[in-house]
């Protein structure tokens, strides 16, 4: 399925999510930039069953870890389920980076986290993400095919390949045209085809239009925490995925709300996405 199918931004540990300044940047720089992360104590649950279970992964939480705040730990507190031999596991099979927020799928038996890791190394999972990007893009839809390669210099980053990396692949369809701040964006739709480390950040920059509050590949999160021209969070969510189904489970779509209807003012409506569920 492509994009149009559904068209008509060494550490030392942290003791507190309120005590965090934005991952990303301090693994790169010593510079105090990017922002504080907000207090988060709750996960939504979008899905579940006896073999499923999707979250909707708040911006600027960790998958897991020895952390005060992560996905796992938030799971546990909202399920009140325990850490324990007796309480279901949550395995999660796919990750989404720190900043970004979205869909999360994990297997609660080790045969369905068997059969969702499958899934997604054969490429079956549909991912589908909305982001506002800087600058006013046009209208077309960008397909965008550079490989993704690790930073020469950083190691945290990625870049795009100079005959070399991996193969990479991002459908981008602009959904409207509005104003950030002081900011021309456009809220686009994303369709990763490829699952390369901070993918859909390394295209969109590399082709000119760097995601929103994006501390490590952007250019509007250098003034500090404190300062109001700061985004509070990457503009970069997982909005809707679709699980293949079998002989035996059905095909799966998960859905979150679109966190940025509201936080941009939007002046031109490109293409309206299709709402049917399946797309």
């Amino acid at each position: 399925m492509f994009l149009s199918d559904l068209c008509v931004p060494s550490r030392l540990p942290r003791k507190h999510q309120s005590q965090l300044i934005e991952e990303e940047q301090q693994e790169s720089s010593d510079q105090v930039t990017g922002r504080r992360p907000p207090i988060v104590d709750s996960i939504d649950i979008l899905y579940m069953d006896d073999e499923y279970l999707a979250v909707n992964k708040p911006a600027d939480v960790r998958m897991d870890g020895d952390f005060d705040v992560t996905v796992t730990k938030l799971v546990y507190r909202k399920l009140g389920w325990k850490e324990d031999s007796v309480s279901p596991k949550p395995r999660f099979v796919h990750r989404l980076d720190y900043a970004t927020s979205g869909v999360l799928i994990a297997g609660l038996t080790e045969q369905s986290a068997s059969y969702l890791a499958k899934l997604f190394r054969e490429r079956r999972v549909e991912k589908f993400y909305l982001a506002l990007v800087h600058g006013w893009i046009g209208s077309k839809t960008i397909v965008m095919e550079e490989s993704i390669a690790n930073h020469p210099v950083d190691g945290f980053m990625m870049t795009v390949g100079d005959g070399g990396g991996k193969r990479a692949k991002t459908e981008c369809i602009p959904l409207s045209f509005g104003l950030y701040g002081d900011y021309l964006v456009t809220k686009v739709l994303l369709k990763p085809f490829t699952g390369r480390r901070h993918q859909l950040r390394v295209h969109c920059k590399f082709h000119g239009f760097p995601i929103v509050g994006d501390a490590t590949y952007g250019m509007d999160s250098v003034f500090g925490p404190d300062d109001a021209r700061t985004p509070p969070r990457m503009m970069l969510h997982a909005w809707k995925l679709k699980v293949p189904g079998d002989g035996r489970r059905k095909e799966l779509w998960v859905e979150t709300p679109d966190p940025f209807e509201t936080c941009f003012v939007d002046l031109a409506t490109i293409c309206v996405v299709d709402t049917v569920q399946g797309g």
